[in-house]
């Protein structure tokens, strides 16, 4: 019998006792055995393809967190259980500008950030851990020097993790009991079957 039901508010959070035993669920998932955040303000110089379009002023810079991870080193360290972590990465950027006519156009770059870290990185086990990193970058102040160039002063945060897809067994409530959905719906005579027949 599960110890944990949905229908029994009084039912503990994880398990129960008095010899009661929990479900237990195998799920497949990604751990996450390390993860550390870095926030910069850097100054870059941008060479932008806009694809033909010549822009007259920046509207914005900034990227959607996605970047390609490179030259991944890893190096135990001696006497610790973290290693030292070095790659390169290479963050897509979106700039967006105005063209003569006012209107708004897209254009690409790249900005590459070298990483040399410390982090828990496990050393056993047959599947190795991986390393990635989501990077999310704001340009505050973009200048256009130039047809194709753009200097940006930008807020830069980076996450990086060491993650490993592996199977875990997690005491559980059981399915989840979906509730019924409830549409949208414009009644007209909502208002006035809501109004009282009689008078008050």
């Amino acid at each position: 019998m599960a110890c944990c039901s949905v229908r029994n508010c009084n039912s503990p959070a994880i398990c129960c006792s008095n010899g009661n035993v929990c479900d237990k669920t195998c799920v497949e998932t990604k751990k996450v055995f390390d993860a550390c955040v870095q926030q910069r303000s850097i100054s870059a110089s941008l060479t932008v393809d806009f694809g033909g379009e010549t822009p007259v002023s920046v509207v914005s810079v900034s990227s959607d967190g996605n970047a390609t991870l490179s030259d991944l080193s890893i190096t135990p360290l001696s006497g610790s259980p973290c290693s030292r972590v070095t790659f390169t990465l290479n963050v897509p950027v979106t700039v967006v500008a105005t063209n003569q006519a006012g209107a708004l156009i897209n254009g690409t770059a790249s900005i590459v950030f070298d990483q040399d870290l410390i982090m828990r990185v496990p050393q056993e086990g047959l599947i190795s851990p991986t390393v990635e990193s989501t990077v999310v970058l704001n340009g505050l102040q973009n200048v256009l020097t130039a047809d194709n160039i753009v200097n940006t002063n930008a807020c830069v945060t980076i996450i990086t993790k060491v993650t490993a897809v592996v199977l875990l067994v997690v005491p559980s409530y059981g399915y989840l009991i979906l509730g019924p959905a409830q549409e949208y719906t414009q009644e007209a005579c909502g208002s006035t079957f809501s109004t009282p027949i009689f008078p008050r």
